[in-house]
Parts: C-alpha cells; sequence; structure tokens
C-alpha cells in the first residue's frame, strides 16, 4: 500500500531551488516505506529503492496512512473514528453547525459524518 509522504528539508541544504528565504521546504513523496541506510534516507516502493535524500538535509518527517483511492480525500478519509471524535460529532449535530462544517473540522467528507452519526442514532438518512 502506497503511503503519502511529507518530507520537511533543511533550508540550508539541498539544492538551491528549494530554499526559500532561509525557511525549511516541504516536499511529498508516494512510497511504501521509509528506512535509513547509513547517511541517506530511502523511499521504498516494491521493494525497490525510489528516492534518497541526504540524512543531515532532513529537518522533519511525517507520515500519512495509506492513499485512500484519491489524492483529494480529506486526511481522515477511512481511518476509523475514535471515542473522542464521536463525542465531539454529538455535540457538533445537536449544535447548529452543516454537515460540510462538520466534516472539515473532522477532516473528513460530509457523507462521512453524517453516516456516522445515523450510525449512532444523532441523525437520519
Amino acid at each position: 500500500m502506497l503511503n503519502q509522504i511529507d518530507l520537511e528539508l533543511a533550508a540550508n541544504s539541498g539544492p538551491a531551488w528549494l530554499a526559500e528565504d532561509g525557511v525549511p521546504v516541504t516536499v511529498s513523496f508516494v512510497a511504501e516505506a521509509v528506512r535509513f541506510e547509513g547517511e541517506e534516507l530511502c523511499f521504498l516502493t516494491n521493494g525497490s529503492v525510489v528516492r534518497t535524500v541526504p540524512r543531515r538535509e532532513v529537518a522533519a518527517l511525517s507520515w500519512r496512512g495509506g492513499v485512500r483511492g484519491r489524492p483529494t480525500d480529506p486526511r481522515n478519509a477511512g481511518l476509523p473514528w475514535t471515542d473522542e471524535e464521536r463525542d465531539q460529532l454529538t455535540a457538533e449535530v445537536h449544535g447548529e453547525l452543516s454537515w460540510a462544517e462538520i466534516g472539515r473540522r473532522h477532516e473528513r467528507s460530509s457523507s462521512a459524518v453524517r453516516m456516522e452519526a445515523v450510525k449512532m442514532g444523532l441523525a437520519e438518512l
């Protein structure tokens, strides 16, 4: 399964085109895994290294779970709901928020939050 990997590169390293007024730059890669090999950070797909970045250039690394179909999917699309999210959803449904706003707050589609509300008995289809 491919994953979205966001890599923050230090502004004082890497190619000159990456540096922008001394501010670190974030780049994204799609890969199945990441591993360090010596001084290199390696991105792997199908067991093969598809890209490497010198370890000294990496300021931060964040990893998103599997790509869920389209790159435009909300960040939490397809992920399980937590008890905390369900509590928040209950309060939001009882408030005067639109489904679109609730979806934005949960980083899920409006249809996903509405379906979860239906499952919880908070709304009807």
